[in-house]
């Protein structure tokens, strides 16, 4: 016996519906890095600060920017913070940097919830 009678059009219609529906909100529920200054793999004078710009606003107690050096070491005393007029930006700021490549470590938490982290490198000249 079937509950629903529904015409071959009408169930395709309604699977498609259903999947663009799992997949909009998939899609929109992790914040995503958008740019960071300095970007990836650029080659700066010198840094003040790690500037991460993300596609959905983040709740400030889970995510952070973690700076290391070359040998793996802490390089930035300082917690990164969440920008107060923009949540969807995170800062970290510098101490005054040596020459070399430096690793930036960020872990995102959306403010639903949903976690996202990467890494990228820069080098100071």
């Amino acid at each position: 016996m079937k509950l629903f009678n529904f015409s071959r059009p009408a169930l395709h219609a309604l699977t498609f519906g259903a999947a663009a529906l799992v997949m909009t909100s998939t899609a929109f529920a992790h914040a995503h890095l958008v740019s960071s200054e300095p970007a990836a793999n650029a080659e700066v004078a010198a840094a003040t600060e790690v500037t991460i710009h993300f596609t959905e606003p983040l709740e400030p107690a889970f995510s952070r920017i973690e700076l290391s050096d070359a040998s793996g070491k802490p390089a930035a005393p300082a917690a990164s913070q969440v920008d107060q007029s923009d949540a969807k930006v995170m800062h970290l700021a510098l101490p005054q940097l040596t020459a070399g490549r430096y690793a930036v470590h960020w872990i995102a938490v959306a403010t639903d919830g949903h976690r996202t982290q990467g890494n990228f490198a820069f080098i100071v000249k």
